[in-house]
């Protein structure tokens, strides 16, 4: 009897120990993955509340750099093709804001046919900075027939306003707390008032130390959603928020955006420091990327999950292909 009642024991632990090896092994090798990365034995943050989201409501946004000087344009119509078959909705083009109007309404007019929006760029500090914006954006400059930054403004907002597949504007990325003012009064006021139709983006850093997801960002009043960018495969910094802290950063962002009424979003890492000269440094693996969202998700309701970046992970020579399917693969496609 006793025998038996011992079998029946062990095979209730053995059971238990297959199941639990089967939940947590996800989790396990992302710990793994994280130290042997950094070398810092992972910790699970307590008292984070529990969202449970099952996606970013906007849709998922990929920032790009593409010039519109390349191949007269072309090719970065062609990058929308591929960014909407992977299941992107949203994009950041640094490169868009340096062509001519012609090609601002391309860019729309491709993006409509594909299923994506835009999110502008106005995110460079000379427009809160007082450079001439003409000298800035030549190309823009040549159809604009203002004489002064306000005038380029007006035209630049007026020029894409009223294009369906604008989405709205992205007016500041990684700002200094103490150009606050600057930001709101020269740029982001102007622009509500030139378009309150649309929503102004906000970004900031995740590692420092006045930041949204810390609660105490003076930038609230800049935008309609806000959040950070979290990339924490990286070079070993004290003061940047390590991989296991994903749930955190997500819990705060959304905290902040709660208590100031505005959308939520946030910034992932699917790019190399190596392309920012720290040499050495490696792109998240695919399990890293997807404990980043996953804890996004678990812990936040964000309005769009933005990743850094297409240019980055498509300038990564012969694995290009293995990090945007991976990249892919997180996001259903």
């Amino acid at each position: 009897m006793k025998r038996k009642v011992a079998f029946i024991l062990g095979s209730l632990v053995l059971v238990v120990v297959v199941v639990a090896a089967i939940i947590f092994a996800p989790l396990l090798r992302t710990y793994v993955a994280e130290f042997r990365t950094t070398g810092r034995l992972p910790f699970v943050p307590v008292n984070l509340p529990v969202t449970n989201a099952t996606g970013p409501t906007d849709g998922y946004g990929i920032y790009e750099s593409c010039s519109p000087e390349t191949n007269g344009g072309n090719t970065c119509l062609a990058h929308l093709n591929t960014m909407a078959a992977a299941g992107f909705k949203l994009v950041i083009n640094y490169g868009e804001i340096y062509g001519d109007a012609s090609f601002q309404k391309a860019y729309l007019d491709r993006a409509q046919s594909v299923g994506m929006k835009v999110i502008f760029p106005l995110k460079s500090p000379d427009f809160y900075q007082g450079k001439d914006l003409r000298a800035t954006f030549p190309e823009l400059a040549k159809t604009c027939n203002c004489t002064d930054n306000s005038g380029f403004l007006a035209y630049v907002v007026k020029l894409v306003k009223n294009h369906p597949a604008l989405w709205g504007y992205y007016i500041g990325d990684e700002v200094e707390p103490q150009q606050h003012d600057e930001l709101k009064t020269r740029l982001s006021d102007v622009v509500h008032q030139l378009d309150p139709a649309h929503p102004r983006l906000f970004i900031d850093s995740s590692g420092r130390s006045v930041a949204t997801w810390l609660g105490n960002s003076p930038f609230y009043d800049t935008a309609d959603v806000i959040g950070t960018d979290f990339y924490p495969i990286r070079d070993y910094s004290p003061s940047y928020p390590a991989l296991e802290r994903a749930g955190e950063v997500a819990a705060g962002v959304q905290a902040y955006a709660d208590e100031h009424k505005r959308g939520g979003a946030i910034v992932l890492q699917a790019f190399s420091y190596s392309n920012y000269d720290i040499p050495g440094t490696p792109y998240p693996t695919t399990d890293q990327m997807k404990y980043m969202l996953s804890q996004t998700l678990l812990h936040s309701r964000p309005e769009i999950i933005f990743w850094y970046s297409y240019y980055d992970t498509m300038s990564s020579g012969s694995a290009s292909t293995q990090h945007w399917n991976a990249l892919k693969s997180l996001i259903g496609k």
